[in-house]
């Protein structure tokens, strides 16, 4: 296996030591079939251990809570931020499994997903659907109607997702804002995957021409065009991926903004307020985080009044695709991975 198949995090690593910048690392080893673990040791004969994106600063329990998004809901608002409302629900297969355990401690009557469309209803459409531990926005679908539930519970139940999350929908723009310790890292609002017409090209064809300038500039995203929300997105407006959209029409395929299913980033690290900064790492601290990607829905990161929700926490951010925006933006990620991976764990 070459360096160009293991994951960004450990590809960074080998780059940073063989440019000199880990002058406290004695040596670096990578788990050779799959390049996926690194052990890196120090010259004070401590160890650190990484695992494809995490970088062994969190940790193990505090990031598996943050992992689950009904766990993250619950102890957010226990501590005061604002979350969109929402509760988990079982699917029956997996219910059917535990329902002995459960009923062994008292609980006879889980929720599950057969109560979801109604519980949706009472939180009024449109709502989110989400794998209680997804991440990247694998799996998340909006419904706009009861009737757009059950179809998305039996997907869930083909991929043996256990645990789903009903959520309402928050009406504010997207932003991911990075923090280590007591320090914010990046912070950028995030855009949902778009195309925008020429009045020649279909969708499809304006779609992949957009892979190919992700390929073409090292960005490492894969878009599936029979990604069956992108279809669900364009029919909502009307359109398919054969329709042509005139020119300088901008067409939105998804309804999630993430990174990784190809949406853009503008950086607002220069710009967003303290107090988004400090709510930011006060969510991190919440969860016993040290180091976390924190999204948040703010209709205004300038306004320190503006409304906002805390949607998820990721505690193993992948900078990858913000280090692509830009040579400035890549630069904050050398530097990052150069100041945690410098530095000999606690």
């Amino acid at each position: 296996m070459t360096k160009a198949h293991f994951p960004f995090v450990i590809r960074k690593l080998l780059e940073l030591w063989d440019e000199g910048r880990l002058p406290n690392v004695a040596g670096v080893e990578i788990e050779p079939e799959y390049g996926y673990v690194a052990r890196i040791l120090y010259r004070s004969n401590a160890v650190r251990i990484i695992r494809g994106s995490d970088v062994g600063l969190n940790a193990g329990a505090a990031c598996e809570v943050a992992k689950d998004k009904a766990y993250v809901k619950h102890f957010l608002r226990r501590s005061g931020f604002e979350c969109p409302r929402g509760e988990a629900f079982l699917l029956p297969w997996w219910a059917k499994e535990i329902m002995p355990r459960l009923a062994e401690k008292g609980f006879t009557r889980p929720r599950t997903t057969d109560g979801a469309a109604e519980y949706a209803a009472g939180l009024g459409f449109p709502v989110y659907l989400k794998p209680i531990d997804g991440a990247q926005g694998r799996g998340v679908w909006r419904c706009d109607s009861a009737a757009h539930i059950q179809p998305v519970i039996d997907y869930y139940a083909e991929q043996r997702i256990r645990l789903m999350v009903v959520e309402e929908a928050v009406d504010l723009p997207d932003h991911r804002l990075v923090v280590l310790r007591d320090r914010l890292i990046s912070a950028y609002t995030r855009f949902p995957l778009t195309v925008t017409g020429d009045g020649t090209a279909t969708i499809a064809e304006l779609l992949s021409e957009l892979q190919r300038s992700f390929r073409l500039s090292g960005r490492p995203t894969t878009i599936d065009a029979a990604d069956a929300r992108i279809a669900a997105r364009l029919a909502r407006a009307g359109l398919d991926l054969a329709t042509v959209p005139r020119r300088g029409q901008t067409v939105v395929l998804l309804d999630i903004s993430n990174l990784t299913a190809g949406g853009t980033a503008l950086d607002v690290t220069a710009t967003v307020h303290p107090r988004w900064v400090r709510l930011a790492l006060d969510v991190t601290a919440a969860l016993g985080l040290k180091f976390s990607g924190v999204d948040l829905a703010c209709a205004d990161v300038t306004d320190p009044d503006a409304p906002y929700s805390v949607l998820e926490v990721n505690c193993s951010p992948g900078l990858d695709h913000y280090g692509s925006v830009g040579v400035e933006q890549r630069a904050v990620v050398d530097d990052l991975y150069a100041l945690i991976l410098n530095e000999p764990p606690d």
